[in-house]
């Protein structure tokens, strides 16, 4: 969900989208700029800093956008079952020829300083976890999509206490790119639609008869079609310890669910982000599947 909503867990996980953190450049499993030593080359685990910044939307419909910046340690871990990277949290439960069963985490920022929920409780940080199935028989090859499908049960928290969200399904058909053989890291661009129980619904829109005004009836929001983000990517590994990121995201809530809630004042949203990843630590043993 554009700039507040997902994907986590790893730090910059709410700047913009978890999955959008770049890790270092690699080649996608099954895909011709695959070698059989390419995996293996890198280190199991890379420790560091990111640093990040970016201009993002409020929430899903939010007519405003707030600057927003972070500084975090930041973790790469290459395992044969868990792994950490741009991809977020994953742990493989399957991996065949065409299909991955992983489970994922994600994180969201908070949203308090929105015009629009103004006398409300503001929206507390987000997190999520649940599995990801990815369909890789599309294509082998640099350019060919692929298509992930992720439940995740929602829960938000100030970390002072946690309240259960519901849960999200979200269907992403997403393509990579390198600009140049040469190109040490990817562009990729990514289409997700994005489905929501009445839980998550109600949190982002619903507004409660005593906190209504003139402005701002009372609302009940309902489950349903959420919106449709688009994303794009770049990243690139400058050097064996630093990387760096630029994103954007373009979401589309024509048709939502919730539509017609006072809260949901513009049907479409932009955010931007850039960042750097540095990982001095690195870890002598190679990753291996």
């Amino acid at each position: 969900m554009s700039g507040w909503s997902r994907s986590p867990a790893c730090c910059l996980a709410a700047l913009l989208a978890l999955p959008l953190l770049p890790g270092p450049a690699r080649a996608e499993p099954g895909t011709a700029a695959e070698s059989s030593g390419a995996r293996a080359s890198l280190p199991k685990w890379e420790a560091g800093l990111v640093l990040g910044g970016g201009w993002v939307n409020d929430y899903p419909g939010a007519d405003q956008n707030h600057a927003r910046s972070l500084v975090a340690p930041f973790l790469i871990y290459r395992g044969s079952v868990l792994q950490i990277d741009r991809e977020g949290i994953r742990s493989r439960l399957i991996d065949a020829k065409d299909f991955e069963l992983d489970i994922t985490a994600s994180a969201a920022f908070s949203s308090r300083r929105s015009d629009a929920r103004q006398g409300m409780a503001g929206l507390d940080y987000l997190f999520g976890v649940g599995p990801q199935l990815v369909y890789k028989g599309l294509g082998g090859a640099w350019g060919s999509p692929w298509l992930r499908l992720k439940l995740r049960a929602l829960a938000s928290t100030d970390f002072h206490r946690a309240d259960g969200r519901g849960a999200a399904l979200d269907a992403q058909l997403q393509w990579r790119f390198r600009p140049s053989a040469d190109w040490p890291g990817t562009l990729s661009f990514g289409i997700q639609p994005m489905w929501a129980s009445s839980e998550l619904q109600r949190y982002l829109y619903s507004v409660p008869a005593a906190q209504a005004t003139s402005r701002r009836p009372a609302y009940d929001a309902r489950a349903g079609y959420l919106g449709t983000e688009l994303s794009w990517t770049l990243t690139r590994r400058q050097s064996e310890r630093l990387s760096w990121f630029a994103t954007a995201q373009a979401m589309s809530l024509s048709g939502a669910a919730n539509a017609r809630s006072p809260l949901l004042r513009d049907k479409s949203g932009f955010s931007i982000g850039a960042g750097l990843l540095w990982t001095p630590w690195q870890s002598a043993a190679r990753a291996a599947d």
